[in-house]
């Protein structure tokens, strides 16, 4: 007998899923018997609201404190450019979306991105570099592109899972090359120090995945196994 939500073996006489806590439906068993009611509860979702307070005001809490101690010390802000950007980088990662109760996630990704290329912007400028359109933004754009596409992909497209996450560690893979690419134009970094063997990685398990998703009964025990 078999879980009729995530499809998990059952030994006899659970009247419970291990696995998904689904009550088990005996198709043997009168329907009479089942005591089981025709309404379901719709989904519920708790409200994040609190949490989205509380973090802002600890947010802004530690920007006052931290522009007060580099004004007094300092005199200008000095290091508490660092802390604040990163403290912004992180409300806008972790905070922001919990504000919707239905976060876009094709928005939230680009968003994210776009936070992280300014601040490692803001670094460069403070540290008197000149590597952010050689190295970082590049970077930023290729693994906001990708990560993009996959989500919207996982989100919008019914079925092929395996194959999507499939093609995305595929992508990954070149991706470590091109950000290897790039420190060599901006850095000098010689090529294929590391980046071969991610790409190695990444490709074997992006195959294995792709060929799954061509072979029935390798692919039903995947999605079984981790609910693709």
């Amino acid at each position: 007998m078999y879980c009729v939500k995530c499809g998990v073996r059952l030994q006899d006489g659970v009247n419970r899923c291990p696995l998904c806590n689904t009550p088990v439906w005996n198709p043997e068993q009168p329907e009479a018997e089942h005591g089981y009611s025709d309404h379901y509860p719709g989904a519920h979702k708790e409200s994040n609201r609190p949490f989205s307070v509380a973090m802002t005001v600890i947010s802004v809490m530690a920007i006052a404190v931290i522009l007060t101690v580099c004004f007094r010390l300092y005199g200008e802000l000095n290091w508490g450019g660092y802390a604040i950007g990163g403290i912004g980088l992180l409300y806008v990662v972790a905070v922001l979306p919990n504000w919707f109760r239905h976060p876009p996630i094709e928005v939230f990704v680009p968003v994210d991105h776009a936070a992280a290329a300014l601040y490692v912007l803001f670094i460069c400028l403070k540290t008197g570099g000149n590597w952010f359109m050689s190295f970082a933004f590049p970077v930023i754009l290729v693994s906001c592109l990708l990560i993009t596409a996959t989500a919207c992909l996982l989100k919008h497209v019914r079925g092929g899972r395996l194959f999507i996450l499939g093609g995305f560690l595929l992508g990954l893979g070149g991706f470590t090359v091109l950000i290897e690419f790039f420190a060599h134009l901006a850095f000098g970094v010689p090529m294929f120090l590391w980046s071969v063997y991610s790409l190695i990685v990444f490709a074997a398990a992006g195959s294995f995945l792709l060929l799954a998703g061509t072979v029935p009964s390798l692919r039903e025990a995947l999605e079984r196994r981790f609910f693709f």
